[in-house]
């Protein structure tokens, strides 16, 4: 925790005042379910490692796969996204943290959407994209605010199968996409250049490709080299160290990122900086009038995301239900969020929409008997 003195704190708390902290987060900011890590998580969930496995022939150090066949590569997703549609219970504890803290813009190097899940959870507003490689950007672009954030994935989202970077194939490909500059909102990267510090937690520093994305994406502007960058991470190797210093301006500082996330918060609490939810889930918290009857009501008025955070409070406060309805309502939650994102990107016709939400609705109003 000594480390953590290093840090001009007054200069941190300033740039949120001023809108102009950028968060990043990797794959080293997740605990997956049962305390691993993420990708030690998702390799035995798919049984990567198997020399016998019938669709993976490899699962690099890097974290791309090498399929024995492309055609496999919608049974792999299939079996990721199911991983990442888990409950993360710890990761979520952290990350309802993060969403309190006022970042205006949170970046992401996983696909999957347990952030914007948990800001849900909480009834936290924001609005989200994500990198769709060789697809325009959306039109539409809404300037971030600590009030209501942008949370993007940079490497694709795990409910648009074609956007995903899972092969080294898949990666080239994505970096083509991003010389020709066509697949990020521009308006985005102004914002990316206006922002006076960068927090990164859990980037996989050690990978070649890392190193490369970070040139391909600050490429468009000198004055992103003056950004002060904070990393939560020890770097072992000297010659790696000096590289990300000297090269990319980033001071790393050897603490967990946990204790980081703590203290931020503590001090963005004394600092009066913390969110808090909207008063529609302060309301819901405080009723005790949570019943089966009022989210069939809200069902009936469409009000999905409102039904589904009733649906958790009732689970989780006024009845013992078994780990497996509450599975059940952490999926539909996705396919709900999934929905949403395809709306926003365009990426689904209006008459399909209409008839994944009653069916997402259906399958609600057949899970409240259950409770």
């Amino acid at each position: 925790m000594e480390e953590l003195f290093n840090i001009n704190w007054d200069k941190l708390l300033d740039t949120f005042r001023e809108d102009k902290c950028v968060l990043f987060l990797g794959s080293g900011a997740y605990q997956a379910p049962g305390g691993m890590d993420l990708e030690e998580g998702l390799s035995q969930w798919l049984d990567a490692n198997n020399p016998n496995h019938p669709l993976i022939r490899l699962y690099n150090s890097d974290g791309f796969f090498l399929l024995r066949k492309r055609r496999y590569q919608s049974r792999i997703i299939t079996k990721i996204r199911k991983f990442y549609h888990q409950s993360f219970p710890e990761t979520e504890r952290r990350f309802k943290k993060v969403a309190e803290i006022p970042f205006s813009m949170i970046f992401t190097l996983t696909p999957d959407n347990i952030l914007a899940r948990t800001f849900d959870t909480y009834h936290f507003p924001y609005y989200s994209d994500f990198y769709f490689r060789h697809k325009k950007a959306p039109e539409r672009f809404e300037v971030p605010s600590p009030e209501k954030p942008l949370i993007y994935n940079l490497l694709g989202n795990i409910d648009e199968p074609d956007s995903l970077v899972l092969t080294h194939r898949d990666f080239f490909s994505y970096l083509d996409s991003v010389f020709n500059g066509n697949s990020m909102n521009k308006d985005i990267l102004q914002e990316l250049e206006n922002a006076e510090c960068y927090i990164f937690l859990g980037l996989p520093y050690e990978r070649w490709y890392f190193q490369l994305l970070l040139r391909v994406l600050s490429m468009h502007s000198d004055r992103l080299s003056e950004v002060d960058r904070f990393a939560f991470k020890e770097i072992e190797n000297q010659e790696l160290h000096e590289l990300y210093t000297g090269e990319f301006n980033i001071q790393f500082i050897p603490t967990e990122i946990s204790s980081f996330i703590d203290v931020l918060h503590n001090k963005c609490k004394d600092g009066g900086l913390l969110k808090t939810p909207e008063n529609v889930f302060l309301d819901l918290i405080n009723s005790e009038d949570i019943s089966p009857e009022k989210i069939r009501n809200l069902l009936a008025k469409n009000k999905i995301g409102e039904a589904i955070n009733s649906l958790r409070l009732f689970l989780d406060h006024f009845y013992r239900s078994s780990p497996e309805i509450k599975n059940d309502l952490i999926i539909i939650q996705g396919r709900f969020y999934s929905l949403k994102q395809r709306i926003i990107r365009g990426t689904i016709n209006p008459r399909d929409s209409q008839v994944e939400n009653r069916q997402i609705v259906d399958i609600l109003l057949r899970m409240i008997p259950q409770m």
